[in-house]
């Protein structure tokens, strides 16, 4: 009969999971159009995908599943894009990325849970410009090179994750090792560059490579290390 009643007690535990993970959570947004204009609405976040529902354009309501979203990119807890497989005829075919900004930031906005529902959820790899506070196994303080100039910051590795923190908000970064990085590369103990899977409504490669110059010498055993896990296996 205690078996029983255990059994009983997971599974309503289990149907309640369930039914939390479908209603994720909801955000009230405006989403910004392109070019111009824009309308505003309630963007909903569940494990079967992301919807959103205008209020005062109804042609811009959508229902995306995880399989129809290239990318979520989130710039910030109040801003974030959502690149789709939509063709922007106005430019060429180009696939429409999808803008919204959170009319309510002490709601708290597009969070680390929500954004792990993202995680949890979407196929493909992801863009996130907030740094994730991580146990630290190695760091190294280095300059983020831009094609003109440059933002200077610290990279911090462990075995999940790379982050890269700066105070310039938009280069921030925090990728998943098994899936957001492509491949390591350094040619000397003051450089690494590090390709990653990113791709934005304006950029038609695949992958972006952030090129570092290091300020203190590259370990060179933990580099090895690094490098070996990204070498395609035979």
């Amino acid at each position: 009969m205690k078996q029983n009643r255990l059994v009983l007690l997971a599974a309503v535990v289990g149907l309640w999971v369930s039914g939390a993970a479908l209603a994720a959570g909801t955000l009230h947004v405006r989403h910004d159009h392109d070019p111009w204009g824009s309308c505003t609405g309630e963007l909903t976040i569940t494990a079967k995908g992301i919807q959103y529902h205008s209020d005062d354009k109804e042609e811009h309501s959508r229902d995306w599943s995880w399989t129809d979203i290239q990318t979520v990119d989130r710039l910030s807890a109040d801003r974030f894009s959502i690149l789709t497989y939509e063709d922007q005829n106005w430019l060429l075919g180009r696939d429409r990325p999808w803008d919204f900004t959170v009319l309510d930031p002490q709601a708290g906005g597009l969070t680390d849970q929500l954004f792990a529902v993202i995680r949890q959820n979407e196929p493909r790899p992801l863009v996130d410009r907030i740094p994730r506070q991580i146990k630290v196994d190695y760091q190294i303080p280095v300059k983020h090179l831009h094609t003109f100039g440059g933002c200077e910051g610290i990279l911090e590795f462990n075995r999940d994750w790379i982050v890269y923190k700066t105070d310039h908000k938009e280069d921030a970064r925090t990728w998943r090792r098994g899936k957001d990085v492509a491949s390591v590369w350094s040619t000397g103990p003051f450089d690494l560059e590090i390709e990653v899977y990113e791709k934005n409504g304006q950029d038609l490669l695949r992958t972006r490579r952030y090129r570092f110059e290091l300020k203190q010498p590259l370990d060179e055993a933990y580099y090895n290390r690094l490098k070996r896990e990204f070498i395609p296996a035979r």
